[in-house]
């Protein structure tokens, strides 16, 4: 087969992953709230376990990337399996167990812990392709990722109306079952073929953490940017339920609501492949990072759902340029040895954000009120996008 032909269909299987993952994802994360109060766990108790599997999350994905990073031979593959396995395992468990409500919420945090960790691995499954000459499309991908996302957020919603909170680990483990055959058909990078015009370096070991922080210095700016970024962006979308009910409203309209979000992501990605031609990663990463607060002033001022409907549509200036800016930023600011740990470390700040947004979000429904919150979540989001804005550097590709 032509390497023409064999990168279409990496493309089309990478675009596949990515749906597969991110209807998962938006499956167990989004839902949780919905699933954990429907076992008798009030706001405060599901930003705790929300929180839990961040944290878990955070510790996981650096030393995970470490070791992918030192090995000589690509381990991504078999990490994306793993984890993967693990999941559909523990739902099977979630399944059988579903009347023991804390044993249940045990076996989410474990399940949203691996989930998360996920995230960095399949995004690094991309740019490892795309450094050998493979012209594997990460944002293209990304944008069928958001598609699914937009199926299954529209799709889970109705059939939690109809079929209730037990139905929703059902639908996710149909996603990571189906994630696992995906993954196992792709053949490693090397054996593609490589294009005469990719220079092959030898191996050089990965960077320390230490050392790696002193060579990128502004990168920690724009880490700690983006974790407050996603602690806001966590604190609505982890609550989501309680401001739609606020609104009068449930699961069928939260589903409304992530769908539409999930859309405007699709158009987004295709709006970033006609831009990036134009600018350049670092300056759409600042944009998006501020049409991230300009979205959570529209929520925090919405007087019914369809001025949430509308604020949510922002995502397309926000997480949809923010997503493929931040890979391709870091895939050419870094050295191929530091790469993999570079989109780790970002991605583990949105999983930090997970953290505080779970904590402070379900603390402050519970000890103030839903508009206090928000407004809290918009003035985080605007500190965090202010730092994002001063600490992203102009890349090179090293």
């Amino acid at each position: 087969m032509s390497l023409k032909k064999e990168t279409l269909r990496l493309n089309i299987k990478y675009g596949i992953m990515q749906a597969l993952y991110w209807m998962g994802f938006i499956t167990v994360y989004n839902y949780a709230a919905y699933f954990l109060s429907d076992k008798g766990f009030n706001s405060s108790q599901t930003g705790i376990i929300l929180a839990v599997a961040s944290i878990l999350a955070a510790l996981l994905q650096p030393p995970i990337a470490a070791y992918a990073d030192k090995a000589e031979e690509s381990k991504l593959k078999r990490i994306i399996l793993a984890l993967t396995s693990a999941i559909v395992v523990l739902t099977v468990l979630i399944v059988v167990i579903r009347s023991y409500p804390y044993l249940t919420a045990i076996l989410l945090l474990l399940i949203i812990t691996f989930v998360h960790t996920l995230h960095s691995f399949i995004n690094s499954f991309a740019m490892e392709y795309a450094n050998k000459g493979i012209q594997l499309n990460f944002t293209i991908a990304r944008a069928a990722g958001s598609l699914g996302a937009a199926f299954a957020s529209f799709g889970v919603g109705y059939i939690t109306a109809k079929f209730g909170a037990d139905s929703v680990p059902i639908i996710y483990f149909a996603m990571f079952l189906l994630l696992i055959p995906v993954t196992l058909s792709f053949k490693p990078a090397h054996d593609v073929g490589i294009s005469s015009e990719v220079i092959k370096y030898a191996h050089a070991p990965a960077t320390g953490v230490f050392k790696f922080f002193a060579k990128y210095k502004k990168f920690t700016g724009l880490l700690i940017g983006s974790t407050l970024i996603f602690t806001s962006h966590n604190m609505n979308i982890n609550f989501l339920i309680n401001i739609v009910k606020r609104l009068g409203h449930g699961s069928a309209e939260l589903g409304n609501v992530l769908g539409i979000a999930a859309i405007f992501e699709v158009i987004g990605m295709i709006l970033y492949l006609i831009i990036s031609k134009r600018l350049k990663c670092s300056m759409l990463v600042q944009i998006s990072a501020v049409f991230f607060t300009i979205e959570k002033l529209g929520i925090l001022l919405s007087k019914n759902i369809n001025h949430i409907y509308a604020s949510y549509s922002l995502q397309m200036f926000s997480y949809a340029i923010f997503v493929p800016a931040t890979v391709y930023y870091i895939n050419n600011l870094m050295r191929d040895n530091d790469r993999i740990k570079g989109q780790a470390y970002l991605t583990t700040t949105m999983t930090l954000g997970g953290v505080f947004g779970s904590l402070l979000g379900g603390t402050l429904i519970d000890a103030l009120s839903i508009p206090s919150m928000l407004l809290i979540a918009t003035i985080i989001s605007a500190a965090g996008s202010l730092l994002v804005v001063v600490f992203t550097e102009k890349e090179k590709a090293i």
